[in-house]
């Protein structure tokens, strides 16, 4: 079945139902499991962000390698490595125009205080590591390998990256103050063109998880 057909077989409203299903299962999921122990909590948030999408591929009979066009070659993971690098920079100097604009983010500030405080123990370390690469991986599946490309098979690839930013922002990054929503949007813009101009799903996965590494050691060492 060619790519084309593939990328029919999934209507942008059936699409983003299930991208709203997946966010609301894994807050719900997560949530719960918070209140035991909040290193698990994080890691399966982002694992089950991409289980619904999965399984609606799955359903469909999707060749769901090639249709996010996944594929591991050190081409694209090297890439991926120096695009993180470049957007820890570029992160850095959006929140501070957008902070300076909006003031401070208490949803960042809480945010960033229940991190520090987990990475002061060994095992927290490990499991907002394991979060934070988890999030590289189902994020971007979920936003850019499957939401990014439904959209684009029947609308403007412009429309379909800006789209998957700004629900990637509002569903993933939510900030009554605007400042990390965003900010997320920014990064998903950036995410969203390399998807769309290298047609990798392993360049974006690796790239956002390299960004989230590097703020992590970053962290480590304020």
């Amino acid at each position: 079945m060619s790519e084309v057909k593939e990328t029919h077989l999934v209507p942008a409203s059936e699409a983003l139902l299930a991208v709203v299903a997946s966010v609301l299962l894994s807050m719900f999921i997560a949530g719960t499991i918070a209140s035991f122990h909040y290193g698990v909590a994080m890691v399966t948030a982002e694992v089950l962000l991409a289980v619904i999408p999965l399984g609606y591929m799955i359903s469909k009979k999707i060749d769901i390698k090639k249709y996010i066009k996944f594929e591991l070659n050190p081409k694209s993971i090297l890439l991926g490595v120096a695009l993180g690098a470049i957007l820890v920079y570029f992160d850095l100097l959006i929140n501070i125009a957008l902070i300076s604009i909006l003031g401070p983010s208490k949803a960042v500030e809480e945010s960033s205080k229940i991190i520090n405080e987990m990475i002061s123990a060994f095992d927290g370390r490990i499991f907002v590591a394991a979060a934070l690469i988890s999030a590289g991986i189902f994020e971007e599946l979920t936003f850019r390998g499957f939401l990014q490309t439904v959209i684009s098979s029947g609308h403007s690839p412009w429309l379909a990256l800006i789209a998957s930013a700004f629900l990637f922002g509002l569903f993933l990054h939510f900030d009554p103050q605007g400042v990390y929503t965003i900010s997320a949007f920014f990064i998903g813009l950036t995410l969203g063109f390399a998807y769309y101009h290298w047609r990798s799903y392993t360049l974006c996965a690796t790239a956002h998880a390299t960004l989230n590494l590097i703020i992590l050691v970053l962290s480590l060492f304020r």
